[in-house]
């Protein structure tokens, strides 16, 4: 439902004043880990995570055309995510927690040095974020006895921030009836609610991308 206001609230009034509308695809490849993992070596026990994330981005574009040099841009973009943890005492035991995850930023864009073939650009803006489709499954060894089980929730990603800020800068590459755009963009996320020290979010998202228009 926030998706859906957003959308109407920002974008439908926009339309009726832009001088031009482009749909299109970007993809790229995230530069830093979703997840700041670690170990915590006690005498008791040892624990470890490590992020299990996917390197890839991808989703859809819509680009509305302001005036002079500016633009809105609104993406929905795609990653899977996820991390694996390990617990040794008395008994040893292996997860791993992997889940969709659905960003939805809206960025102000502004293009600088008009030449015919190239317009390089900044944009900012906000994030939104949500997760879906989470999938845990565990492993546990004791005394030469073996469970397992599985699972549709992590407390890890129910505490994950879902909002944050976002910028960029890139280039609008003309070729033929082609806008391809390569860009580098970070997204400052919020922190999460409860901090595992071991286990959270990484507040600072780095990818680059290759945005193609029409």
């Amino acid at each position: 439902m926030l998706l859906r206001f957003l959308v109407f609230a920002v974008f439908v009034p926009l339309a009726s004043f832009g001088q031009s509308v482009e749909f299109g695809v970007k993809a790229g490849v995230p530069l830093s880990d979703a997840f700041e993992t670690g170990t915590a070596p006690v005498p008791e026990y040892y624990y470890q995570s490590t992020s299990a994330t996917r390197r890839y981005t991808i989703g859809p574009v819509i680009e509305l055309g302001l005036w002079h040099s500016f633009s809105m841009e609104f993406d929905v973009l795609y990653k899977r995510l996820g991390f694996d943890a390990m617990f040794l005492s008395v008994a040893s035991v292996f997860t791993r927690t992997v889940a969709n995850s659905w960003e939805f930023p809206i960025l102000g864009k502004y293009r600088f040095l008009h030449m015919p073939a190239l317009r390089p650009y900044v944009d900012g803006g906000v994030s939104f974020r949500r997760v879906s489709g989470v999938s845990s499954s565990m492993v546990a060894s004791a005394f030469g006895a073996q469970t397992s089980w599985t699972g549709t929730t992590s407390v890890t990603l129910n505490d994950r921030s879902s909002h944050g800020g976002a910028v960029g800068v890139g280039a609008d590459i003309h070729a033929w009836l082609l806008h391809i755009s390569p860009e580098l963009r970070y997204t400052r996320w919020g922190a999460d609610r409860y901090l595992n020290p071991q286990l959270h979010s990484n507040q600072n998202q780095i990818e680059t991308l290759v945005g193609i228009a029409f």
